[in-house]
């Protein structure tokens, strides 16, 4: 079975213009051949503000909020482990009077060869010890069932901030092998610093989970809404309890080498629902610059 596409309302802060369509809707998906770990952006134009949009893709709803200038957008996440092919979506708007507009379409997700690198960690990272099994098993659930709730509502309130500026990423997609053993491809983008370095939340969400768990170490997830969620692991100190929320830049914690690790660093992460993608690619969505 395909991995699953996650995607998303947006708000007025990062709904890219498209051009207005004379007698139709106007449908624009973009990038139009996305790689795995990357986000969909989709907008539809020409419509007017009290319509009705709804639209699928791979089996998933697409969730859409209005924009200014009779835009409205959604966003999908496509999945680090989504194989390359053609996938198709549908959109129907129902405008004012019961006028409905229907389009099907397709999404071609093309390869991407992420290279692979060699890790040496703790032999109880690599074959946990029985004691634990039950730990990870229940940790896995939860935030399984984290990515699928999501909250309807968008929380993102348009600012954005690196964790840690001027620290450059690495790392996202690459496949892993652990003492020689192969592993789940990077889900995230790696920031190197020392240990008790202040890291800061990505933009504007509640504190969904708070807590120290076996592989991610001490790990902190923000919901921003909509099913969109950033991530930061390893950390030496948590700084924000769950429930709670952050402005974008508010210090939630420090960095640390607890959990899998080689070394002190963060590890940032984004999801859209279940969907892997790429941190740096997710803040420039959102902070509106692509």
């Amino acid at each position: 079975m395909a991995p699953r596409i996650s995607v998303l309302g947006l708000a007025f802060f990062f709904c890219a213009p498209a051009a207005v369509a004379a007698n139709a809707p106007a449908i624009k998906i973009a990038p139009e051949q996305p790689v795995p770990g990357t986000a969909l952006r989709v907008t539809v134009s020409g419509v007017g503000a009290s319509a009705r949009l709804r639209g699928t893709f791979l089996k998933t709803d697409l969730v859409f909020l209005p924009c200014p200038d009779g835009i409205w957008a959604a966003f999908a996440g496509v999945d680090l482990d989504m194989p390359p092919g053609v996938y198709t979506y549908r959109i129907s708007v129902e405008q004012d009077g019961g006028a409905t507009f229907e389009k099907a379409g397709e999404i071609t997700v093309v390869a991407k060869d992420y290279p692979t690198e060699q890790l040496k960690v703790a032999a109880k990272y690599v074959e946990p010890p029985p004691e634990v099994a039950a730990r990870i098993a229940k940790e896995s659930a939860d935030l399984k069932k984290l990515w699928a709730r999501g909250t309807p509502e968008w929380v993102y309130d348009g600012v954005t901030s690196r964790p840690l500026a001027g620290v450059p990423g690495r790392n996202f997609g690459r496949r892993r092998v652990f003492n020689g053993e192969q592993r789940s491809p990077h889900s995230g983008s790696d920031l190197a610093a020392p240990v008790g370095t202040p890291v800061s939340a990505a933009a504007r969400g509640r504190v969904a989970l708070a807590r120290e768990l076996y592989f991610s170490g001490n790990l902190v997830v923000l919901d921003h809404g909509g099913g969109v969620y950033t991530l930061y692991a390893h950390l030496s100190r948590m700084d924000v309890s769950e429930g709670t929320m952050v402005a974008a830049g508010s210090i939630i914690g420090r960095v640390g080498a607890t959990g899998r690790v080689t070394g002190p660093h963060l590890h940032w992460g984004a999801r859209i629902g279940e969907a892997r993608v790429d941190p740096d690619g997710l803040l420039a969505l959102l902070a509106g610059d692509r």
